[in-house]
Parts: structure tokens; sequence; C-alpha cells
């Protein structure tokens, strides 16, 4: 695509939808704006924002990172905030037939990894993990240039590791990582373990996130069980990371998501003790991602980028909230 044309990016998630224009010489040209995903009425909310885009500029083409699983153009499965799934979004189909423009539809971890390798950290990689760690927990992998999709598109399925107990599961699969150590799946697991608590604690089960874990594990004054909580938690993010070490063999893991992102600290603190007692390969590098919450927008644009890999992250315009 030559480097004059324009593309409408799109970075959507289970919570909030991110739009913008870039073009493929890596710049994003329009500020980002940024509104509640509508996953429900996720078409026509699209088609929406395409509208609005085309006011600001002449567009060329669509590309899309989106949470869930996709393929061929349609959502075939995506969470919502209050854990039900909506299925077969036909997304492409739809852009296409009412805009006559071609749209690219990636998964939003896939985008992630292409994002860090050409505009991130995985510059200098020859094999870039994206760790997605929020709602759920995913992956995406680019290595040495190739994204690694599997058969079915579901190679990087990492949060369905099982890592854990089985008594608890994430989409039928027993012990899942990301049923531990997800948002959703800390909120879970500590309810479980307030239920035989004999030890006094802040923690109130009851609208319990992951959030109220991590602020009552913190300094100055730490409550002890929430601080063991988060060490068990650490044990299964340890049995997570090493698994996705020996699977991928990554020289960098980096690492977004509501989760991963506001805890990095904390979680690599608590887990890299534990880590190569279930890893076979070195350690990688462990880093937050440097593109924040835009790096689903700049995973849309990373194919359409030049051959040339850029010698640093470019700028990210404001936010238009």
């Amino acid at each position: 695509m030559p480097a004059d044309q324009t593309i409408a990016l799109f970075g959507i998630g289970s919570t909030n939808l991110r739009s913008a224009v870039g073009t493929p010489d890596d710049t994003v040209t329009t500020d980002i704006h940024v509104e509640p995903t509508r996953i429900r009425d996720l078409e026509s909310q699209v088609c929406s924002r395409l509208e609005a885009l085309q006011s600001q500029a002449a567009i060329d083409a669509v590309s899309i990172a989106c949470a869930g699983l996709v393929d061929g153009g349609v959502v075939q499965e995506i969470d919502t905030p209050d854990d039900a799934v909506v299925r077969d979004i036909p997304l492409g189909p739809t852009i296409e037939n009412r805009f006559d423009l071609p749209v690219r539809l990636e998964n939003d971890c896939t985008a992630a990894a292409l994002a860090e390798w050409v505009y991130g950290a995985g510059q200098t990689a020859d094999c870039v993990v994206h760790l997605t760690m929020g709602t759920g927990i995913g992956a995406g992998v680019v290595d040495h240039g190739h994204v690694v999709r599997g058969a079915d598109g579901h190679a990087t399925e990492v949060g369905l590791f099982p890592i854990g107990p089985p008594d608890r599961a994430s989409s039928g699969v027993p012990g899942a990582w990301e049923a531990y150590c997800s948002g959703r799946g800390i909120a879970g697991f500590v309810r479980d373990l307030l239920k035989t608590e004999t030890r006094e604690t802040v923690l109130d089960a009851e609208d319990l996130t992951a959030r109220d874990v991590f602020e009552a594990a913190s300094d100055p004054d730490p409550d002890p069980v929430a601080d063991d909580y988060l060490d068990r938690i650490a044990r299964y993010n340890a049995a997570g990371l090493g698994t996705l070490v020996n699977a991928y063999n990554p020289d960098l893991v980096t690492v977004g998501g509501g989760v991963g992102a506001s805890n990095f600290e904390t979680i690599l603190e608590r887990t890299r003790p534990h880590i190569e007692r279930y890893a076979l390969p070195a350690i990688p590098d462990i880093q937050p991602t440097r593109l924040g919450d835009e790096i689903g927008l700049y995973g849309a644009l990373a194919p359409y980028a030049t051959q040339s890999v850029p010698t640093e992250t470019r700028s990210i315009p404001a936010t238009d909230d």
C-alpha cells in the first residue's frame, strides 16, 4: 500500500473501542477517539465511527484489532463485561458491503505482538511474545517476522495453559492460567479462598476485584491475607510464564492489559523467583509495553507499515476522551 494512502484503525476491547486514522509510514494522523464498546451492537458502532473518520480523511482501507476469536473477517466469539459471550459478528463483510473498502481483522493479542515487533521493544528481538493480562489472559507471538497462528488461529491461547488445580476452569479447561491469574480469575480465586479463611483481613468477598487484592497487599501496611494470596497467585503466574517460555522460546516478553500494566512490578517481583522451576530455555527479558492502551491501534497499523523496521517508538497522539 502506498505511503500516501490512509487506513481507518480500530482497537476493540471488551470495555473500550479506540479509533483513529493512520498511514503506512507508521504515523497515526488523527486524535484517538475512545468510547465504551457496545459488543451487542458492534457492527453499527464501528460503521458509525468509520463514517466519522471518513469526515476527517479519505479512507482507503480498514484495519481492526479485536478481542476474542476472529476468522475471515468474522468475530467468532467475544466476551462482554458482564461475562456473556457474543458470537458470529460479521464485522468485516458488513463494512466491505456498506463502504466498499478492504477490511483486515486481527485478534487483539496478535495485533499487539505485531505492534511490539514493528514499533515497540520487539524491534531488536528474534521472537517476541506480547502477554495481555486483563479480564482474561491472552498472547500474540511473532517469531522471526512470522505470526504464530496454528491450524485454526488458536495457537497462542496461553490463558488456557493448565497450570493449576482442576477445581477452577476457563472456557471448559480445568486449571487454566486465566482462571487463577486474570482479573476475573484473581477475583474468583480469592473469593473461594475467603470462604474458609479464619484470619482477619480487609478483603471483602462481596464485589471483590483484582484491584482490591493488589491494593490490600501494597505497602506501607500490607494485609497479610492479601499478601499471602498474591504469593500463591505468583506461583501460578510462574507456571504460566514458564510454560510460555517452553512453548515459544522468546527473547522478549512484553506485558500489557489492565492487570498486567497496572501491577507489572508487583507481579514480576513476586513471580520471577519461581519461573526457572518451570522453564527449560533461558528466561527472556520481561518488560511492560511502551505502547500503552493504544497498542491495538498500532497493531492494526503494523501490517501496512513499510518493510524497514523503525529505529524508535513513534509518538502517540493525544487521546480524545
